[in-house]
């Protein structure tokens, strides 16, 4: 049984057949041979050989019109027929391996896509389509690097690099397309090596998968940041507590000193000593704000009314600042949270825009439902906007873009934690001369039903 199931096998089947052909070619040559000896040994000389029956091809006729030269025919006919079906049938499994391969990974969850070794793309599936926004017909057969994806490769020394150690690499690739925010990306490179199996045939090239790790650095950037902010929230702690009571003193005196002087140089003098001693408790205030334990007393608080307030608390800065205040409303959601804590959080963003608007301008808030279960709140103003390189500094402490003596550099590092231990997120979008927008998003408070908060504004008190 299992000699008739080998025997069925093509490849087994073709070299029987070249053995067969192979018998029949040497014993038709070997008889051809001998005859042709023979009949030479007959006529005696070339003459009176080529003279006989080889010249009016008799001999010919009676070579291939033997038994064995039909034979031969046949033999060489099948061989060549089980060659075309054996190639016929690799074509067929590597077409079938081809698909096999392209399912795979087309339906991998993250980009994956192959280079040559010149750096060629040869695969691309369809997320790696989604996340460079550039379909497979687009870049095949195109280098890497020519396709602009923000920051170029040293391929060559990758691939030497992945060679040499013979596992894979993982790079990190900074992505940026217009239109879209800029991304962080895993980049891992493999090197296939020559063998068999699914992908024999890719041997040489080298496979990329590549995946989106922005959320990752963002959030390990927000626990660093939460982290440093703990740290320095109890060194300021301490620090504006050893402060206060000297400063009180100061100034105490200082006012007692501004009754009895007559002087007026003198008296000047003093009051410049008290502005500037007010001046620094007005920092420790600030540090005690910054430094100041939450979480405590919190409730289901509508953020509508906690801007609307705001924004009424401030209405007169905001005139005489010449500053507008839109506000866009889409539902009435509510977070769960202190809101006082939460009144700081906008009253700080107003004045951080205020001072950013010295010739006026306009501020939106806009408060909507982002993903499901959450609330965002973006705060857009028209200022100056922040450059590039002072983004990511913003929110740590003691960091100002402002003139020296207009800000401690606390206000936005406030916001940060409120928001932070809120459970929030704070993101920041500017552009130098084209204003700042600050998105919070929180997550929103559900009723003991389990439904979204929500209030009837139709309704009467």
């Amino acid at each position: 049984m299992n000699l008739i199931k080998l025997f069925n096998s093509r490849s087994l089947r073709l070299r029987a057949v070249r053995v067969v052909l192979a018998t029949a070619s040497v014993a038709y040559l070997t008889y051809t041979l001998l005859k042709v000896t023979g009949d030479f040994q007959q006529a005696g000389s070339w003459t009176e050989f080529w003279n006989g029956e080889w010249r009016h091809g008799g001999v010919l006729t009676t070579l291939f019109g033997s038994g064995l030269f039909q034979f031969f025919i046949l033999a060489l006919s099948w061989s060549l027929y089980l060659r075309f079906r054996q190639r016929e049938s690799i074509n067929i499994r590597l077409r079938r391996s081809e698909q096999k391969f392209r399912a795979i990974i087309n339906h991998a969850g993250e980009a994956v896509f192959l280079l040559d070794s010149k750096g060629r793309v040869q695969e691309w599936n369809k997320a790696a389509e989604q996340l460079f926004g550039k379909s497979r017909r687009q870049v095949l057969q195109q280098s890497l690097a020519d396709l602009d994806l923000g920051e170029n490769l040293d391929l060559n020394n990758i691939f030497a690099d992945v060679q040499r150690v013979r596992r894979s690499l993982s790079y990190e690739l900074h992505l940026t397309r217009p239109g879209t925010a800029p991304q962080i990306l895993s980049t891992t490179f493999s090197y296939i090596t020559p063998g068999t199996g699914a992908f024999a045939e890719k041997a040489g090239s080298y496979v990329v998968i590549a995946r989106d790790i922005t959320s990752e650095k963002q959030m390990e950037s927000r626990m660093s940041e939460t982290e440093k902010l703990a740290g320095i929230g109890q060194l300021a702690a301490g620090i504006a507590h050893q402060l206060n009571t000297p400063l009180g003193s100061i100034l105490l005196s200082a006012q007692m000193l501004e009754e009895d002087i007559e002087d007026e140089d003198d008296a000047e003098d003093i009051r410049r000593i008290i502005r500037q001693t007010e001046q620094c408790r007005g920092i420790i205030k600030g540090l005690l704000n910054f430094a100041r334990p939450t979480g405590s007393g919190r409730t289901r608080v509508s953020l509508s009314d906690v801007v609307s307030d705001t924004i009424y608390l401030m209405e007169k800065n905001l005139k005489v600042a010449g500053v507008q205040v839109e506000l866009e409303e889409i539902g009435n959601p509510w977070v769960f949270g202190n809101r006082n804590e939460l009144e700081q959080v906008f009253f700080n963003l107003l004045g951080n825009s205020l001072d950013a608007m010295q010739d006026g301008g306009t501020v939106s808030v806009k408060i909507l439902r982002g993903d499901p279960g959450e609330v965002r709140v973006e705060f857009r103003d028209t200022g100056e906007g922040i450059p590039r390189e002072e983004q990511e500094h913003i929110f740590l402490p003691f960091y100002t873009t402002k003139d020296y003596g207009k800000g401690t550099g606390l206000g936005l590092s406030i916001v940060a934690r409120i928001v932070h231990e809120h459970g929030g997120r704070i993101e920041l979008q500017s552009k130098p001369g084209r204003g700042t927008t600050f998105i919070l998003s929180f997550s929103e408070a559900r009723d003991r039903a389990g439904s979204s908060s929500l209030i009837d504004d139709s309704g009467g008190e």
